[in-house]
C-alpha cells in the first residue's frame, strides 16, 4: 500500500504532476518530459508523448484540500503572467508562486519512486501544515520566449557522494513564456542552520534574466524582467546554471 507522501494516509488518488488547468493551455506538446542528475551522472528519464504525468502518491484529502486550495492561489498570477497582464509581484504574489513551485518540486520526485527523495517526510508535512518552504531555499521566475511547451528537469547534485558533502536539489520547469528555478541545499549537520551556503553558477545574465521570489522581498519585483530566456538554448543554459561541469 502506498502512503501519501505528505501525511500518513493511504494514497488514493492521482495527482497531476504537472497542474491539469495549466497544462489544457499545451494541448499539442510533443516534447514534453523529465530528466534527473546524481553529481553529474544522468540518471534514467521519463519521456511522455502527452503533457501530462499524474503520480499515485497523494491522499484525497490533501489533493482536495491544502493542494487544491494552493493551486486556486497560484493560478490567477501564472495565468496573468501567461496572458501578458503581470506588472509587478508583491510580497503575497512572491511567497505563493514559491511555494507553489516548491510543492511541484516536491510532487516530481515521486516520478521516480526507485531513488531516495531528496525533501524529507518532515519537510513536506510542514509543507502540507503550513506552506513552509525547506531551509536553504531559492526561487526564481524568469520569461521564456519561443518556448511554448512544457518542460521539467531536477538535477541532483552533489560535492561527493555520500552524506559528508553538500547536497542540492535543482528543479527548472517551464509552462510556456514561464520558467521557474528552484535550488534546495542540504548541508552535514555539523554545519549549523544559521550558516549560510554560497554557491557558484555558470557564467550569464542572471541578474537581468531572474526575478527572485524567493526569499521574498519587501518591495515589489517588477515583472517582467528586461532579459529573456530565448527557445532550447536559454533554456538548457538555466537549468544547467549550477551543474559542476558548467562552471
Amino acid at each position: 500500500m502506498r502512503i501519501c507522501m505528505f501525511c500518513h494516509e493511504k494514497a488514493s488518488t492521482k495527482e497531476d504532476a504537472w497542474p491539469l488547468w495549466l497544462t489544457k493551455r499545451f494541448p499539442t506538446s510533443s516534447t514534453a518530459h523529465m530528466d534527473a542528475e546524481l553529481g553529474g551522472r544522468k540518471l534514467p528519464n521519463w519521456p511522455t508523448a502527452k503533457p501530462r504525468l499524474q503520480l499515485k502518491w497523494i491522499c484525497q484529502s490533501c489533493n482536495n484540500g491544502w493542494m487544491s486550495r494552493l493551486e486556486n492561489s497560484a493560478k490567477p498570477i501564472v495565468e496573468s503572467i501567461l496572458d501578458d497582464k503581470l506588472k509587478g509581484l508583491d510580497t503575497s504574489a512572491q511567497s505563493t508562486l514559491a511555494q507553489w513551485a516548491v510543492k511541484t518540486a516536491m510532487v516530481l520526485e515521486a516520478i521516480d519512486s526507485n531513488r531516495a527523495w531528496f525533501y524529507s517526510q518532515d519537510e513536506r508535512q510542514l509543507m502540507r501544515t503550513a506552506l513552509a518552504i525547506p531551509q536553504r531555499t531559492s526561487v526564481w521566475i524568469a520569461k521564456c520566449v519561443n518556448r511554448p511547451n512544457i518542460y521539467s528537469t531536477q538535477k541532483d547534485l552533489r560535492t561527493t557522494f555520500d552524506d559528508d558533502g553538500v547536497h542540492a536539489l535543482v528543479t527548472t520547469m517551464t509552462f510556456g513564456s514561464l520558467a521557474l528555478q528552484v535550488v534546495s541545499i542540504k548541508t552535514p549537520a555539523a554545519i549549523p542552520e544559521n550558516v549560510p551556503v554560497t554557491y557558484d553558477v555558470s557564467e550569464g545574465p542572471w541578474e537581468q534574466t531572474l526575478v527572485q521570489v524567493w526569499p521574498t522581498s519587501q518591495n515589489s519585483r517588477a515583472w517582467p524582467p528586461y532579459h529573456g530566456l530565448a527557445g532550447e538554448l536559454g533554456l538548457d543554459a538555466l537549468a544547467e546554471r549550477l551543474s559542476p561541469a558548467k562552471r
